[in-house]
This record gives structure tokens, C-alpha cells and sequence, in this order.
């Protein structure tokens, strides 16, 4: 074989080996990363906002289940997705899969911290841990109490009662609570009893 043979065959060679680089580069999955977590609390759905450097496609499961994808490859998706629970969800593209857990879209479930009767007074006064710019709701003996934390983390709530708080059927009595700040879904449920002391 002469040297303008080979000289041939190495081109052809170093041709089709860049030629296959190329393919595998353009064919790999881009990264993307989820910008936008936001819940509405009156159509109960989870909008999620993804972006990327390149035109691709996505799909998002919760639950090992697909509960949206695109239709086509683009740079931006939106995702408004209807769920039940505090799962997590996954928004993939096949090759890199990014998690959005409840943290992210849902309001931190309330403390019970402490409660007290100030002496003269027919109330029951629980404290609660709660985060920032929340509105608090306690339901106690079928009634439903609210507050506000604006710049606080943690309210007081002034329940009246006419039962002695040494009374054992009043100790076993249900209080649930919790907590809703804007654009998140409302917190899990706080539920207790109301005992002697708080926390137990």
C-alpha cells in the first residue's frame, strides 16, 4: 500500500470517528433546571417552570406516575399539574431527572409549642410555631379560630372554654391546626390532644 493509500484511509478514518463525536454530542440530553414552583390553591394544581440552553423534551411523574409532558421540544416549558398529597415530583428528560419535594410548593406544618390559661380567664391560649406570612386556622369543638403571622413565627390563639383544664374529658379533646402562606399549598395537619401541657 503506497503512501497516498494510506494517507486516504487515515482521513477517512479520522472523518467518520468526528463525524460519530458529532452525533453523540447532538444526540446527549441538555440540562435544565425547575425556576418556577407555584400552587393555586383554587384549581388545586402545581405550576412548574423549567428552562434550558437547548430545545429538548420533558415529562413529570409524582407518585412513579407520568402526570404531564410536553408536546413538543422547547427551551421553556410550563407544567400545570393537578395532585393529591406532599409527594415529590420528578421532571426529566430521560438522561438528568431534577426532584421538586414539598418543601418547595407547600407551607411547613405548624409546632403546638405551648398553651396556657391566664389566671381569671375562661380561654384556652395556644402557642404555635408557624412560618412567616401564614394565616393560621384551629378547629377545636366544631368552631374554627384564625390568625395571622405576618412578620412572626409563631401566634397565640385565644380559645374561649368553660371546662376546668384539669378536667380528663376536656385533657382528651382533638385540636387540629394549620397554616396556609401565599402562592403554597396549606401545610399538613397539625392534629393533638389537648393534654396538660404542650408540647407532650
Amino acid at each position: 500500500m503506497n503512501k497516498l493509500t494510506l494517507g486516504i484511509f487515515a482521513t477517512v478514518i479520522l472523518v467518520g470517528t468526528g463525524a460519530g463525536l458529532t452525533f453523540k454530542a447532538s444526540t446527549a440530553r441538555a440540562p435544565f433546571t425547575v425556576t418556577k414552583v407555584q400552587y393555586n390553591g383554587h384549581t388545586h394544581k402545581l405550576l412548574l417552570k423549567t428552562k434550558s440552553a437547548r430545545a429538548q423534551n420533558l415529562k413529570v411523574t409524582y407518585k412513579g406516575k407520568t402526570i404531564a409532558q410536553s408536546a413538543r421540544a422547547a427551551k421553556h416549558h410550563h407544567f400545570r399539574v393537578k395532585f393529591h398529597g406532599y409527594g415529590t415530583f420528578k421532571v426529566t428528560n430521560g438522561h438528568l431527572t431534577k426532584k421538586v419535594s414539598a418543601k418547595r410548593y407547600a407551607t411547613t406544618k405548624p409546632v403546638l409549642r405551648s398553651a396556657k390559661t391566664p389566671a381569671g380567664q375562661q380561654t384556652w391560649q395556644p402557642t404555635v410555631k408557624v412560618p412567616v406570612h401564614s394565616k393560621v386556622v384551629l378547629k377545636f369543638r366544631g368552631k374554627v379560630y384564625h390568625a395571622d403571622a405576618q412578620a412572626k413565627q409563631q401566634v397565640t390563639l385565644k380559645i374561649p372554654v368553660r371546662t376546668r383544664l384539669s378536667d380528663q374529658a376536656f385533657r382528651q379533646e382533638q385540636v387540629t391546626v394549620t397554616a396556609k402562606q401565599p402562592h403554597k399549598k396549606t401545610s399538613k395537619l397539625l392534629q393533638r390532644k389537648i393534654g396538660l401541657d404542650f408540647p407532650a
